[in-house]
């Protein structure tokens, strides 16, 4: 079962808020767009509510009852008296496999039979919290799918389910949902040292306890931590105060199984992450290994109701990662933040996709690599791909204009408080109640649209992260062109040909590039533009001779990078111009656009014909010499 949306209402800062996101195999990473103080992290944490993987709800929920937790939703303007309902509703798909799936695991597991006749494919599932004057009252799960039919195993006919029946099929729909895991930027502090024992109860040492049980899964000897190590450590038989116990465990046969345990575990991390390190930074690290240093400290004394203390005779034991590079040992939490940062984000997410029977996860970065330098940032965006291959999702939130990856746009979604105004300042924002907050979440298409006056389809991005250019982005220009689908072809031209063209300026036609060209004039930048070879163009052509002096050598068009192409869809030949587009309906050139856009987010290079591909290779080819020639 895919989650395509939520509805969010009354969480927090969020009054009323919806989400929604293509059911697709390509575009499978979103980005949340907005300043500090917007509702990012508020969105993400509604949307993590509702489904929530256990180990990552441990550190994002610090409350100590579940009760405690439920009640730190609530509007925080009201929280002594709100009275009212919070609620998470998700939209759901099912197909007819994953409905009787579902019918499969409620007759296994409860001895119910569901009618899985007429079932829909897509329901709403509803999480509500109720509230009185600030109490937590109750919480219940709705799900919206009229007609449902059940019945028990000796009963002749369906009918509808009651309360206990209701509850076993919430229960069978959520075991096949995607779990959501949410990720806050303080979970990637890597700690010193992990406690396997109970001697650190804290969120985080329970969640990096679960990462190191991520990885023995993986390994796929069925070792736990529970039986492979700490029920050897606390044998009956050799439980003792500390010196004894240390003299018959340390350096025995049982100690030895405990590090061919840990030696394994080891290997595990070294091949995984490394190869995944190597694949995505492009960069060889060489005889370099993970090692995991199991150490053991004394059990903590135990107070008895006489007053006196009773010696341990239970000890604890913590682990310790560090890097191997030939003679030399490091610390991981020695190491730079950046390899600190990057080594957690592929220990949670490598191994979570791994799991024995791993659901679909959906995963969510709030602020990833924020306190890293740009080029790591760039670096991590080139990851995210990886990770959110189907059925997997991701979202993240960011408000750095290098963490917008432009060709995930069309996946992206501004956020944004609606009763605030930008001029507010970051002190006045932070203290806001939440009385004067009303969270909005607007996909990017949809914010463009809303500004047709927009120098070029990136501008929104840039007001609404209020980015100021520094002293050194004067040195950079780019290739100017009319609109977001001649960006997105050329990209796609780039994929196919491994020809780099480099930065594209999409204006809103070309009768509104001027404010383009008038800026890389402002900056002492050469104009590079690409015009259509239709009407359109030549009339661009014309206004900007007319009214900026504009060269011949400022500019080229479409035609004279491939021979007879007019316009940008006509790079396409007409054979897989009916191949995607397909029985859709609407405007032919939308459909298209959609679909390049959709074999750029996903490196699809396989679904054209030669004649397509040739002229697209043509295109990124000859648009790199012009752009050589003016630099």
């Amino acid at each position: 079962m895919r989650i395509v949306g939520f509805d969010i209402k009354n969480f927090k800062g969020i009054k009323d808020a919806r989400i929604r996101f293509d059911d697709n195999e390509s575009g499978r990473v979103h980005t949340l767009v907005g300043l500090n103080e917007s509702g990012k992290t508020t969105l993400l944490e509604a949307m993590h509510s509702f489904a929530p993987d256990a180990e990552t709800q441990l550190v994002v929920k610090n409350a100590r009852s579940q009760k405690e937790q439920r009640e730190q939703v609530v509007p925080r303007d009201r929280i002594a008296d709100f009275s009212g309902e919070v609620s998470v509703t998700a939209h759901i798909k099912a197909s007819s496999d994953e409905w009787a799936a579902v019918s499969e695991y409620l007759i296994n597991e409860e001895g119910v039979y569901l009618n899985t006749d007429d079932l829909p494919e897509e329901f709403t599932f509803r999480l509500v919290h109720s509230y009185k004057n600030g109490d937590h009252e109750s919480t219940i799960r709705n799900l919206n799918i009229p007609d449902l039919k059940v019945k028990k195993k000796r009963q002749r006919s369906f009918h509808k389910p009651d309360r206990d029946e209701l509850i076993a099929l919430c229960q069978a729909i959520r075991a096949h949902l995607p779990t959501i895991s949410y990720y806050p930027t303080f979970v990637f502090d890597f700690p010193k040292r992990i406690y396997l024992t109970g001697r650190d109860s804290s969120p985080k040492n329970q969640f990096y306890r679960q990462v190191f049980q991520d990885i023995l899964d993986f390994d796929g000897n069925n070792y736990t931590i529970e039986k492979s190590i700490l029920a050897r450590l606390h044998k009956s038989d050799i439980q003792a105060p500390w010196e004894k116990w240390f003299s018959s465990f340390v350096g025995t046969t049982e100690e030895d199984k405990v590090k061919q345990v840990i030696s394994r575990a080891e290997r595990a991390v070294t091949k995984l992450v490394f190869s995944k390190w190597n694949e995505v930074f492009g960069e060889n690290a060489g005889a370099k290994e993970i090692s995991i240093d199991l150490q053991y400290e004394r059990g903590k004394d135990r107070q008895l109701n006489d007053g006196t203390e009773e010696e341990a005779t239970a000890h604890d034991a913590y682990i310790r990662f560090r890097i191997k590079d030939g003679p030399n040992v490091f610390s991981v939490d020695d190491r730079s933040l950046g390899f600190r940062w990057f080594f957690s984000f592929l220990l949670f997410t490598q191994f979570r996709l791994h799991r024995e029977k791993q659901r679909p996860s959906i995963f969510l970065f709030d602020e990833p690599a924020s306190n890293l330098h740009a080029a790591a940032q760039k670096k991590l965006l080139e990851s995210f791909p990886a990770i959110a291959q189907s059925p997997h999702r991701l979202f993240y939130s960011t408000h750095s204009h290098y963490m917008v990856e432009p060709k995930w746009l069309e996946q992206a979604y501004i956020v944004f408080d609606k009763l605030s105004s930008p001029e507010e300042s970051i002190i006045d924002a932070s203290t806001q109640s939440d009385s004067t907050v009303d969270i909005k979440v607007i996909p990017y298409r949809q914010f463009v649209q809303e500004r047709p006056t927009q120098t070029s389809y990136f501008q929104p991005i840039l007001d609404t992260l209020e980015v100021v250019p520094s002293h050194f982005d004067y040195k950079v220009g780019g290739l100017i062109v009319e609109g977001k689908s001649d960006y997105y072809y050329i990209r796609l031209s780039e994929l196919l040909s491994d020809v780099e063209v480099g930065p594209v300026f999409p204006a809103h036609g070309s009768g509104t590039m001027g404010a383009l060209v008038s800026l890389h004039r402002g900056w002492g930048l050469p104009v590079r533009i690409l015009f259509d070879s239709d009407r359109g163009g030549k009339d661009g052509q014309k206004n900007l001779k007319r009214d900026l002096a504009l060269n011949d050598g400022d500019f080229i068009e479409l035609s004279d990078l491939c021979a007879g192409v007019k316009d940008i869809e006509s790079l396409l030949a007409p054979e897989d111009q009916e191949s995607l587009v397909g029985d859709a309906t609407g405007n032919r050139k939308t459909i298209l656009l959609r679909r390049v856009q959709e074999m750029v987010a996903s490196g699809s290079k396989s679904v054209l014909r030669q004649k397509s591909r040739e002229n697209l290779k043509s295109l990124a080819v000859n648009l790199n010499k012009f752009i050589s020639v003016r630099t």
